[in-house]
């Protein structure tokens, strides 16, 4: 199985344009709405075409049908989904020798380069433990302060941290390379949101004895993590499968170096195959070692009878991918 290309996987965790892993896998339906999709481009409909094309992708990942996304992304102003769709199908494409529709592909994504928006968020080095996240989506801190190519549209910027007030706004991208930075200050002091003891705690100058807040949520986090990875190893397992099986599909086609016209197909249909199993073991693997790190590291409750002492809870961790000249994978950091 090949490597991804660094450059579409970095775009793809940024402007949120990678497709999804299919939950099912349907030829028929795939192949009905590409041909569907490919009539309205005909007829210049892009707008409705695209929606076909992600779901005949997602039923049937391959590379004809991913650069046919790409070239509808770029037709509807989806500039920075579509350079790095056309940069991941120059990739694919590289893997198995289709050395003509990699050239294509990477000319492509040269070409939209120029036109690539930008929205970097800036982030203050002041508060501890801030969390950002770009409509809704967590943004790892390797993206903080970096110029990320987006589509154009509208973004909902929101920044929180343990005893400070969320703030948020809302930034508003152009497009034709139009480059945008929102500033998120340093937060002010907000309610402290710990648990209150009770009134006969509180009266006796009892503590409590039940784990700190931080504790119970890195723990909850971590949990989450760990089961956010197992699901997505066992959906890598089924698409590992599926491209052996379809690579024994191809060399049964096969015989002396010639193919028959149905074993292109079914080859590309196991690369791709090859390709989201790559990528959900990857992130899968990275989902559990990062949800055994938090596990690990998050505060331990101090028994009743322990000498009272200050809990020093995980200020900053995130997860974030380690991207190389040959190899994928994630780095869990922290601070303490």
């Amino acid at each position: 199985m090949k490597r991804l290309d660094c450059s579409a996987l970095l775009v793809a965790i940024a402007a949120c344009t990678v497709c999804r892993p299919a939950t099912a896998s349907d030829p028929a339906t795939a192949t009905m709405l590409f041909n569907e999709a490919r009539r309205l481009v005909a007829a210049g409909r892009y707008p409705d075409a695209c929606p076909k094309f992600e779901e005949s992708q997602r039923l049937d990942p391959g590379i004809g049908t991913q650069f046919n996304l790409a070239d509808c992304y770029e037709h509807t102003d989806r500039i920075a989904s579509a350079w790095a769709l056309f940069l991941d199908v120059a990739s694919s494409a590289g893997g198995t020798g289709q050395l003509a529709r990699e050239n294509v592909a990477r000319k492509r994504a040269s070409a939209l380069e120029p036109k690539l928006s930008k929205l970097t968020i800036a982030t203050p080095t002041n508060v501890a433990g801030l969390e950002v996240r770009r409509n809704g989506e967590a943004i790892g801190g390797l993206l903080w302060n970096n110029p990320i190519p987006v589509d154009p549209g509208s973004y909902t910027i929101e920044a929180s941290a343990p005893g400070k007030k969320r703030w948020s706004t809302v930034a508003r991208v152009g497009p034709n390379g139009a480059a945008v930075t929102v500033a998120i200050p340093s937060l002010d002091e907000g309610e402290d949101l710990a648990p209150a003891s009770s009134p006969d705690a509180a009266a006796s100058g009892a503590e409590s004895s039940s784990p700190p807040e931080p504790s119970r949520t890195v723990r909850a986090l971590a949990l989450g993590l760990g089961g956010a990875g197992v699901v997505g190893v066992g959906i890598g397992s089924f698409f590992g499968l599926r491209s052996i099986a379809k690579h024994s599909d191809y060399e049964s086609l096969c015989t002396r170096g010639l193919c028959e016209p149905a074993a292109g197909p079914i080859h590309d249909q196991a690369v791709a195959a090859g390709d989201a199993s790559t990528v959900a073991l990857l992130v899968g693997g990275a989902l559990i070692a990062g949800g055994a790190v938090l596990w690990f590291v998050a505060p331990r409750s101090p028994g009743p009878d322990a000498t009272p002492r200050a809990v020093s809870p995980v200020s900053r961790l995130r997860l974030a991918p380690a991207l190389g000249t040959s190899s994928t994978g994630a780095i869990v950091a922290g601070e303490w």
